[in-house]
């Protein structure tokens, strides 16, 4: 089997400098990328900035890497990370936005400022970082785009914020792959469960927290880091052939996770009363035989197909 190498290439990292992040930029740098490291964090700490730190190691061994202390929420500092790469080695290869913070609240409680901030960090932060780094991508015919989801899509409580968040970065995914595809861009999704310091700095709160943790303690020491660094170097790499997709990595565990319909009803009248709805509510609600369309014309094309409709007239 061919080693996958990042040989140069250039990558940016966000929030690259503790965690997941870090995990990333380490790796990257290990198999030959050139890094930039974002990550504000650390600054005015004993211990100095986070992502300075991770460009110290990455140096250490060998590689090369640069920090970037600006921060994603901003259309400002989306420009200054994009700068850096373009700066310091000249072009970008790989992004993997994975920037993130927590601002837990129930939804009746949760403050202005609370969903702004993570709408911020995260979904716009994403379209901040990756706005002024896909003309290079288009321009240079090549490039691999990783965001962040989370499992907190399938259902959380007290994290509307970042629930939301999470599930804008899969559309986002979709619909830049789409626009990509014809310029050798692929952008892919990650669901990771890792021990992180998302959830140590800014501590969950809510109803389900204490038993969705009671069971992820059952596996923490298999949630590493690393375990989902492999998956994101793979989705980063040359050798990704997947485009627009999502996967979930928990525990060792690597699956495709994706958006489906099912077959359900298709009326033979378009004259639909709530009573018919009503009547078939259990074929409509029937998960057999289900579709992953990969666009919105895909899934109109099932419909169209089902119809005999001349797709052309």
């Amino acid at each position: 089997m061919t080693s996958i190498r990042f040989d140069n290439k250039v990558a940016v990292v966000t929030g690259g400098g503790r965690g997941l992040g870090r995990s990333y930029a380490l790796e990257l740098a290990r198999r030959g990328a050139q890094v930039v490291v974002n990550d504000p964090g650390g600054l005015g700490s004993n211990t100095g900035s986070w992502a300075e730190a991770v460009v110290d190691e990455i140096q250490v061994a060998g590689g090369k890497a640069v920090a970037s202390l600006d921060s994603v929420a901003t259309p400002e500092g989306g420009r200054a990370i994009a700068d850096a790469a373009l700066s310091a080695f000249g072009t970008v290869d790989i992004l993997i936005n994975n920037a993130g913070i927590i601002r837990s609240a129930m939804f009746e409680d949760m403050t202005v400022a609370q969903i702004n901030d993570v709408l911020g960090v995260h979904l716009l932060g994403a379209f901040y970082v990756t706005q002024p780094l896909w003309p290079v991508l288009k321009k240079k015919r090549y490039g691999r785009v990783v965001m962040t989801s989370s499992g907190s899509i399938f259902g959380m409580q007290a994290n509307a914020n970042y629930v939301a968040s999470k599930a804008g970065l899969l559309g986002l995914t979709r619909a830049l792959a789409l626009e990509g595809a014809d310029y050798g861009i692929k952008v892919n999704a990650l669901i990771p469960y890792a021990v992180s310091n998302i959830s140590v700095d800014n501590p969950l709160v809510g109803p389900d927290v204490p038993e969705y943790r009671t069971l992820l303690n059952k596996i923490s020491d298999r949630r590493t880091p690393e375990s989902v660094a492999a998956m994101a170097l793979l989705l980063a790499s040359k050798a990704c052939q997947f485009n627009g997709e999502a996967f979930s990595i928990l525990g060792g565990r690597y699956a495709r996770a994706f958006i489906g319909v099912g077959e359900g009803w298709l009326s033979e009248d378009i004259s639909v009363s709530v009573e018919d709805i009503d009547r078939h509510i259990e074929t409509i609600c029937d998960p057999a035989n289900y579709a992953s369309p990969m666009s919105m014309a895909e899934e109109i094309a099932t419909v169209v197909d089902r119809l005999a409709i001349d797709r052309v007239g």
